[in-house]
C-alpha cells in the first residue's frame, strides 16, 4: 500500500546572510503519518520546519528559495496566514498566551485572526480540543484562568488543543518535550500516537529514542543535507550511510 504525500519538498535552499542552512533539499511527508527530523545541533532541523509555515518570514536575514508543495499550491508563495492556518505549529518551550484564559487560548486562532463564531461554536471548539489533548478533565473546573499556572506538560497540551482547534491538515512540532519531564514526555508520545488518525506530524527532536517510539518515517541531516530518510525502522536497525550510523550510536551529537 503506498502512502499518499501530503507536503512536498523540492530543491529548498535557506541561507541566512552568506550561511547555507538548508541545501538543495527534496522529500516528501506522508499523510496521517509521523516524521521524526534528526541530526546534530546546527544541522538545520528547526530551520527546515520552520520554512514548513513560513515562520521565516519574520527574519528578513532569511532567504528560502525552491518548491514546498501543498497540494496545488507553493507554499512559499501563498498568503502566509492561510499557510498557518493549514500548517500549525508547536514550539520547544509551551508558550500559552499569559493574557488569555485558557478557554481564549483553545479559541486564540479565531480571535487573532478576527473569526466570529457563536457562544454554542466556541464551546464546542474549546470542549473537543481539550478532550483531544486530554486536558479536559483537568482544567474544566478552572477553564476561565489563566493557562500560566498549568504545569509544563499541561501547558505544552494547551498548545496542541490550540493549534488543533484551526483544523490544520499538519502539525509541526519542534522539540515538543524537550523542555518536560518524564512523565510529561510520555503524555505527549502518546497524544502524538493518537492524534496521527486526524493530522500528518511533523517532529524534530534531538531525544533517539523518542524518534524510535512515535515516528513511521526518519529523516537525517546533518550540516544542511539530507542524509537519509525511509521507514524508521530501516533507518535504526539498516541505516545505509556510515554517518546515521554514528550518530544513531551517539559518535556525535
Amino acid at each position: 500500500m503506498t502512502n499518499e504525500t501530503i507536503l512536498s519538498i523540492e530543491k529548498l535552499n535557506i541561507s541566512v546572510k552568506k550561511n547555507k542552512i538548508i541545501k538543495n533539499l527534496s522529500l516528501s511527508f506522508y499523510k496521517n503519518k509521523v516524521t521524526a527530523i534528526m541530526g546534530p545541533s546546527g544541522c538545520g532541523k528547526t530551520t527546515l520546519i520552520r520554512s514548513l509555515n513560513r515562520m521565516h518570514d519574520l527574519d528578513k536575514s532569511f532567504k528560502v528559495k525552491g518548491n514546498i508543495s501543498f497540494g496545488n499550491t507553493n507554499l512559499l508563495k501563498a498568503d502566509p496566514i492561510l499557510v498557518r492556518q493549514q500548517i500549525g505549529m508547536v514550539f520547544q518551550r509551551p508558550n500559552p498566551f499569559p493574557n488569555m484564559s485558557i478557554y481564549e487560548n483553545v479559541l486564540a486562532g479565531y480571535i487573532l485572526n478576527g473569526i466570529k463564531l457563536s457562544k454554542e461554536e466556541k464551546d464546542n471548539i474549546v470542549d473537543i480540543n481539550l478532550k483531544k489533548v486530554g486536558l479536559y478533565d483537568e482544567v474544566s473546573d478552572n477553564i476561565h484562568r489563566k493557562g500560566s499556572h498549568l504545569s509544563g506538560g499541561q501547558q505544552q497540551r494547551l498548545c496542541i488543543a490550540r493549534t488543533l482547534a484551526m483544523k490544520p491538515k499538519v502539525l509541526l512540532l519542534d522539540e515538543p518535550t524537550s523542555a518536560l519531564d518524564p512523565k510529561a514526555t510520555t503524555r505527549i508520545e502518546n497524544l502524538i500516537n493518537e492524534l496521527k488518525n486526524e493530522v500528518s506530524i511533523i517532529m524534530v527532536t534531538h531525544n533517539i529514542e523518542q524518534a524510535s517510539r512515535v515516528s513511521d518515517y526518519t529523516a537525517f541531516l546533518y550540516l544542511g543535507d539530507l542524509i537519509e530518510y525511509d521507514t524508521t525502522e530501516t533507518i535504526f536497525t539498516v541505516p545505509k550511510d556510515k554517518r546515521t550510523e554514528e550518530y544513531l550510536s551517539r559518535k556525535y551529537g
